[in-house]
């Protein structure tokens, strides 16, 4: 059984960045640019934070990922447990701004898919 996490992950990898993980996930040996996956309880809806970090003097790509790519990648439905999902972006755009955690220039963006109607 796929799970959603793990769907969003594995579509989120056929983009442009190959290293995407989910929060909490080790970040050793994490090549930049990369995508953090950061699932948010909610009882409506399943929500993401996603989180796009490039190096420091690539703010363009950073936000053509974020604004443009990411959208791309999860315009066609996930497959999850058999049903065919669509994922909306939740409007909520953070960024760009440097993660001095890793010297990273960031920029997240929340998507979700309603389970309640």
């Amino acid at each position: 059984m796929i799970t959603w996490n793990t769907e969003m992950i594995n579509r989120l990898k056929t983009g442009s960045i190959k290293n995407v993980l989910l929060f909490g996930d080790s970040m050793k040996q994490l090549n930049i640019p990369y995508v953090v996956v950061k699932p948010i309880f909610s009882s409506d809806r399943k929500l993401w934070q996603v989180f796009a970090h490039y190096s420091i003097g690539n703010e363009d790509k950073l936000e053509e990922y974020v604004l443009y790519e990411l959208d791309r990648l999860l315009d066609d439905p996930l497959a999850i447990d058999g049903q065919m999902v669509y994922v909306k972006a939740a409007g909520t755009l953070s960024g760009p701004y440097v993660d001095e955690g890793n010297n990273t220039l960031a920029m997240s963006r929340d998507y979700f898919i309603p389970l309640t109607v």
